[in-house]
């Protein structure tokens, strides 16, 4: 039978030799795998060049930002105006809140869009460019989302 320390020699030997054996394999992995300057560079300058095209999750993030956006508006709006009023006339504030979201988002499919973001000077956009939006599909706009479809983006104004 093998004393005390024998038994903490033979470990501390064990433990040595799987530290260094770790050592040398990491080693070997990273002198075998580690790429140029040169390689990392071009794949750098590739990816910079390539043409960005429509990424899933930032339309998904627009997407689901869009939808808590109005769960929050709809309510918060008729519950707020709701509240200032006497409790007669409660109904009829709920409403006008509820009426007035429908016709801004409306007025916002019809002139809005465009006059925000169709070609026009400084101010506003051509509003008869995207009327109706007409021209506003799956392709991204490059100048207001270049990850995101056109869609998507009207959606989530």
């Amino acid at each position: 039978m093998r004393s005390k320390s024998d038994r903490q020699v033979v470990s501390r030997l064990v433990l040595l030799v799987l530290v260094l054996f770790s050592l040398a394999a990491s080693s070997a992995y990273a002198q075998a795998t580690a790429p140029t300057v040169e390689s990392r560079l071009a794949a750098l300058e590739a990816k910079a060049n390539a043409a960005p095209g429509i990424d899933s999750g930032d339309n998904a993030w627009l997407l689901v930002s869009s939808a808590l956006v109005l769960m929050m508006s709809a309510p918060g709006l008729i519950l707020f105006y709701g509240g200032l009023v006497r409790q007669k006339n409660v109904l009829g504030t709920m409403m006008h809140s509820l009426v007035l979201m429908g016709l801004v988002s409306v007025l916002w499919v019809v002139f809005g869009y465009s006059m925000a973001f169709g070609d026009g000077n400084a101010f506003c956009g051509n509003p008869f460019q995207h009327f109706m939006l007409r021209g506003v599909g799956v392709d991204p706009n490059p100048d207001y989302g270049a990850t995101v479809p056109a869609q998507s983006l009207c959606c989530s104004r």
